[in-house]
């Protein structure tokens, strides 16, 4: 009876063994992922961030995550990232980066912050799955010398609207035929700020602006700061169809540090008359 009872006794011994030698071998093959900074801060002219993950060991076959971006920055506008949806970690590797390019225009703008979510399916656990990156505005306003229009847009897939001052507009039978460009700002990334300078000649101005490349619905918003003049707003669209025209908006009209709609009324972007132009805005 001893004998059978140290029999069973080494049985259940080799079980267990076996059992515990399983569950280490199943534990490593569900690596767990971390991010390296969950928290950053850049400047707008630092021109790069990322965001890094590691995994607590190399897979035998490459790890896809999902990628979601959300917070107040604006893609495609604020930034650009090297993909939206998803992050490849090779096999045999243990980390990979999420690269950001941070567009550094002249807008005026308050800080603001990328929020960045990984998701997976059964093949790694999280330690943490989310990090935010922080955009420091490095722009100084320029109200105080003029009347400053900044130009901005919503998310979307890439698109490139310019902002334009002109004057010596010509306009007949409601279409404008002849115009001459006092200033612009076309920046190939990123969003779009002119300046009526206090010291340009008195006359009437047309702000303009030029949808000059995409393949999507754009809803946008002019920004205008100037003496006397805080924070007047303007949202407009254009449709996908509409990439290749501009849209004049104007006439406002300037005496000395003065800036008007119409001679003799308060600026107000919104109540400017608008005309549609269809060709090429250059200087």
């Amino acid at each position: 009876m001893k004998n059978y009872k140290l029999l069973f006794l080494g049985i259940a011994i080799i079980f267990a063994s076996l059992s515990f030698s399983s569950c280490k071998k199943d534990s490593k093959s569900i690596p767990s992922l971390s991010i390296k900074d969950t928290t950053q801060t850049v400047s707008e002219n630092s021109g790069t961030a990322s965001v890094t993950i590691n995994l607590s060991e190399a897979p035998s076959q490459k790890v896809q995550l999902g990628v979601s971006l959300s917070g107040d920055a604006v893609l495609n506008g604020d930034y650009s990232v090297d993909s939206a949806t998803s992050l490849t970690i090779p096999a045999g590797s243990t980390t990979a980066t999420l690269k950001f390019t941070i567009f550094n225009d002249a807008v005026v703008e308050p800080a603001k912050s990328i929020h960045v979510k990984f998701t997976s399916p059964t093949t790694v656990t999280f330690t943490n799955a989310e990090a935010t990156v922080k955009i420091n505005d490095d722009d100084v306003s320029h109200a105080n010398t003029g009347l400053q229009t900044d130009l901005l847009w919503n998310a979307g897939s890439p698109v490139n609207l310019d902002l334009f001052v002109v004057n010596n507009v010509v306009i007949t039978n409601n279409q404008i035929t002849d115009f001459d460009v006092v200033s612009s700002s076309e920046n190939a990334n990123g969003f779009e700020s002119v300046l009526i300078n206090n010291s340009s000649p008195d006359g009437e101005y047309y702000l303009v602006v030029y949808y000059n490349s995409g393949t999507r619905n754009v809803n946008f918003t002019l920004n205008s700061n100037g003496p006397g003049i805080s924070g007047v707003t303007s949202d407009d669209t254009f449709t996908s169809s509409e990439a290749g025209t501009a849209i004049f908006y104007g006439p406002i009209t300037k005496n000395g540090s003065t800036y008007s709609r119409q001679s003799g009324n308060i600026f107000n972007l919104n109540k400017v008359k608008s005309y549609f132009y269809h060709g090429n805005i250059s200087r």
